[in-house]
């Protein structure tokens, strides 16, 4: 988004390089007084922090609150996030499926959390940005945010729980195929004694559920190597 062209305030704003409280007050005040209402607003937002890499918790919050409001309840469907909110959201904030930022992980994790329904396609592929971060050639802001470790730690667990929390019944981690697909895949990228020992337990707990047709598709955001392994999925 280097080429993006601000109005005022966030010229300004851009051309400083940083964003300090007086500066969220101004885009609160005069570039967005209304909230951000369309996807052109929001790609304003994704851009500003794109060029002022020094930023206070001021940004951080702002950013975050205003962008779930419009991708939850400022967009239809409104309350949830569906396919094409989702596959907007994952072309936005990421190259080669691996998310850009810490601040627009940390929104994607938001939105999930506020939304009462995702879609399997977001759920899965905020999973596989662990699987980036343990593959040979690691990648993304969840890697670089994330203590050294050759398995899965115990700050992997905290952040697939995260994303799972709404699929534990009565003891059962009860996911799509596609999601369980990608616990394989962060499975296999270290050997057992390399993983958390709740990692074990975890796995042991997952119990595979289809998808009505129409809400299981195959997602080419997920970005796994191992192109059979997809296609299995797909025809199964």
């Amino acid at each position: 988004m280097s080429g993006f062209r601000f109005s005022f305030p966030a010229c300004v704003i851009a051309g400083k390089g940083r964003i300090v409280a007086d500066d969220v007050l101004m885009l609160r005040k005069y570039a967005f007084p209304d909230g951000i209402r369309s996807s052109d607003d929001a790609l304003a937002l994704f851009a500003l922090n794109e060029a002022c890499p020094e930023s206070g918790p001021e940004w951080t919050a702002y950013f975050i609150e205003s962008l779930t409001m419009f991708l939850v309840y400022g967009s239809t469907p409104e309350g949830v996030i569906d396919d094409g909110k989702a596959g907007w959201l994952m072309r936005t904030i990421t190259t080669d499926g691996a998310i850009h930022s810490a601040l627009e992980l940390e929104l994607l994790l938001h939105t999930m959390e506020v939304a009462s329904e995702v879609p399997e396609s977001l759920s899965a592929f905020v999973l596989d940005q662990v699987r980036l971060a343990l593959c040979p050639d690691p990648r993304g802001a969840y890697h670089a945010g994330r203590p050294a470790a050759e398995g899965v730690s115990a700050y992997d667990l905290a952040h697939i729980w995260r994303v799972l929390r709404g699929a534990l019944e009565r003891g059962r981690l009860v996911l799509s195929p596609l999601e369980a697909l990608v616990l394989r895949e962060i499975d296999r990228l270290a050997a057992p004694s390399d993983h958390h020992p709740a990692w074990r337990e975890m796995m042991a707990a997952v119990v595979m559920v289809e998808r009505p047709k129409e809400m299981l598709r195959a997602k080419r955001w997920l970005a796994i190597d191992d192109r059979h392994l997809l296609d299995e999925h797909v025809a199964a």
